[in-house]
C-alpha cells in the first residue's frame, strides 16, 4: 500500500512540472523585461548596430597601395582588415615600410633564411669566436653565420659588408631591394639586444624572400654575452614592420658599453663568401643593379696593380624624395638642388671626391665603367672614400671607437703609405637614406673622454705606420686626428702635444 502512494505521488509531481514548463513557453513573451534583461538586450543591439555600420562602410571603401594595387578592405578577407588597420601609423619613409604589403609565409616551417644554433626557438653554441684584427686580446666575442646565405650559386659574386644594433636592423630588407648580391651582416647586440634584433630578424625571413642572401654574424662584449632570456620566436601574424629607431639598446643606459665599430666591420668583410666586397654603412643605398654591373666590368678590365679598388661617389637627397637609381636620376635631382655629395654641407672634404663636377657632368653611357684612377694624396688627405675591393686591404683599428669620432681615418692612411690606386667608378653610386643634412656638427662633451681614446689610439698607431712603410709625401702622415668639429680645448691639447 505503501509503494502504490508512492508511484502516485510521483506522477502527480511529473503532471506538474510538464504543465509548469509548457505554461512557461507559451507565455514567455508576455513576461515583463527585468533591468538585466534590458540593459543585456540594448547593449547587444547597439554592438551590432556598431558592427553593421562598420562593415557597411569598409564595403564601400577600397585603398590602393604605392604601386597602384587595389586592396579590398571588405569583410570578406580578415586578414588584410586587420593588417591595414596596423598600418595606420607606417610613415612610407620608414626604411622596410614596404613590408606592410607582404603576407608572412604561412608553412610554419617555410623560413626565407638558414638560422644556424637551433635559432629560432633557441639558442645554443658552445664557444665564441674572436675579432679577425684583435684576436684574444680583444674585449669583444663573435658568433659567425647566425643566419647563412644559402642557394647562392645564381647571385652576384660581390657581398655588401656593413654593421648595425638592433635600432638600426630594419635597414637590412632594403638593402636587399637595392644590391642584387649577397649581404653580409655585423651586429652588436650585448645582452638582451640580441632578442630585440633576432625578433625583427625572423619576422624578415618569413616576409621577405630574398633574405636567403644574408649572412648574419653577432658581436658582443665578452662582458656582456647574449642573453638567451625571450629567445624562442615564432612566425610572426604580420609583416608590418615595427620602428627599429624606437628601440632602446642596452648602450642608452649604460655609458661604459661602447659601439666597436671596427670590430664589426672587419667581422662583416672577412666573413664574406665573395672575393669582392664592398664595405658600406647600413644606411647607404647602391644604385641599380650594381653588383652584377661591377662583375661584368671587371670581366674586361685591364687590372695590372693588384692594390686597387674602386670608388663608389656617395650623395643624399631631400627627405621628401626616392633614392634614385641610376645616374641619369641622379642628375635630375642635382639639377633641381635635390641631392648633394655626401655630407657636403657639413664636412666638405670627407666625401668631396676628386673631379666630382666632371663626374656628375658626364654621360657615356649607362654601364659601370672606370672614371678616373688616383692616388689618395694632399689635397684630399682627408677623404674617406668607401669602395669595392677585396680582404687584400688592411683591416680597421678594432681599438678605435665610433663614440670617438675618426675611425676610418687609419685604415684610409695605411692604404695611401701602401701606395693603393683609387679607380672611381662612373654610373654607380651610393645615396644615404633621404634627408639632408644641413647643421654642422656640435661639440658634444659626453664625447671627450672617447675622442682623447681614439686620438691616443691614432698617434701610436701614426708612429707604428711610419716605421712600418717607406714615406709617401702626399699622403700627410702627423701625428694628430685634426678633427674638424672638436672642441677648442681638444684642438689646445693637441697643439701642446705638438710642441
Amino acid at each position: 500500500m505503501h509503494l502504490g502512494q508512492s508511484q502516485r505521488y510521483f506522477k502527480l509531481l511529473a503532471v506538474v512540472v510538464v504543465f509548469t514548463l509548457v505554461f512557461l513557453i507559451f507565455t514567455r513573451k508576455n513576461l515583463p523585461e527585468t533591468s538585466q534583461n534590458i540593459v543585456y538586450r540594448d547593449t547587444r543591439e547597439n554592438f551590432i548596430n556598431l558592427v553593421n555600420e562598420r562593415l557597411a562602410s569598409l564595403n564601400r571603401t577600397k585603398t590602393k597601395d604605392k604601386n597602384g594595387l587595389a586592396i579590398d578592405l571588405g569583410i570578406e578577407d580578415v586578414d588584410v582588415l586587420q593588417e591595414d588597420e596596423s598600418q595606420l601609423n607606417i610613415d612610407d619613409r620608414m626604411p622596410s615600410a614596404y613590408l606592410r604589403f607582404h603576407e608572412p609565409e604561412t608553412n610554419i616551417n617555410k623560413s626565407y633564411c638558414k638560422f644556424n644554433y637551433d635559432l629560432p626557438h633557441d639558442f645554443q653554441y658552445r664557444r665564441y669566436d674572436f675579432p679577425p684584427s684583435e684576436r684574444r686580446k680583444s674585449p669583444y666575442r663573435v658568433l659567425y653565420n647566425v643566419t647563412e646565405a644559402y642557394n647562392i650559386e645564381d647571385v652576384p659574386k660581390v657581398t655588401y659588408a656593413t654593421h648595425v644594433t638592433a635600432n638600426f636592423a630594419y635597414y637590412i630588407p632594403e638593402l636587399l631591394r637595392y644590391w642584387n648580391g649577397l649581404i653580409s651582416v655585423a651586429a652588436f647586440v650585448p645582452d638582451l639586444d640580441a632578442a630585440l634584433f633576432l625578433e625583427q630578424i625572423n619576422q624578415y625571413c618569413y616576409c621577405e624572400p630574398e633574405m636567403y642572401r644574408v649572412s648574419i654574424h653577432i658581436v658582443v662584449p665578452q662582458s656582456l654575452p647574449i642573453s638567451k632570456k625571450d629567445i624562442y620566436f615564432d612566425p610572426p601574424d604580420s609583416c608590418t614592420p615595427i620602428d627599429s629607431s624606437k628601440i632602446q639598446v642596452y648602450s642608452n643606459f649604460d655609458d661604459t658599453t661602447i659601439y666597436p665599430i671596427n670590430v664589426c666591420r672587419n667581422v662583416a668583410r672577412t666573413s664574406s663568401l665573395t672575393k669582392y666586397v664592398l664595405l658600406s654603412d647600413v644606411q647607404l643605398m647602391p644604385s641599380k643593379d650594381m653588383a652584377s654591373g661591377f662583375l661584368k666590368m671587371i670581366e674586361t678590365y685591364d687590372k695590372t696593380d693588384p692594390k686597387e679598388v674602386f670608388v663608389l661617389p656617395i650623395f643624399e637627397v631631400a627627405e621628401t624624395e626616392f633614392i634614385p637609381e641610376t645616374k641619369e636620376d641622379l642628375r635630375t635631382l642635382i639639377a633641381n638642388s635635390k641631392a648633394v655629395y655626401f655630407h657636403g654641407m657639413i664636412c666638405k672634404h670627407c666625401q668631396k671626391f676628386p673631379g666630382i663636377e666632371e663626374w656628375v657632368d658626364t654621360i657615356n653611357s649607362t654601364e659601370i665603367e672606370p672614371f678616373i684612377t688616383l692616388k689618395r694624396h694632399y689635397p684630399y688627405h682627408r677623404w674617406e672614400p668607401i669602395f669595392i675591393g677585396t680582404n687584400a686591404e688592411p683591416l680597421f683599428n678594432e681599438q678605435l671607437s665610433w663614440e670617438g669620432l675618426q675611425d676610418k681615418m687609419l685604415n684610409s692612411l695605411e692604404m695611401c703609405v701602401q701606395d693603393y690606386d683609387f679607380t672611381i667608378l662612373d654610373n654607380a653610386f651610393l645615396t644615404h637614406w633621404p634627408g639632408i643634412r644641413t647643421e654642422k656638427l656640435k661639440t658634444e662633451d659626453w664625447r671627450t673622454p672617447y675622442i682623447n681614446q681614439n686620438m691616443a689610439v691614432y698617434n701610436v698607431s701614426i708612429e707604428v705606420l711610419k716605421k712600418k712603410y717607406t714615406y709617401i709625401e702626399g699622403c700627410s702622415l702627423n701625428s694628430t686626428m685634426n678633427l674638424h668639429y672638436i672642441s677648442k680645448k681638444h684642438k689646445k691639447v693637441n697643439s701642446e702635444k705638438e710642441m
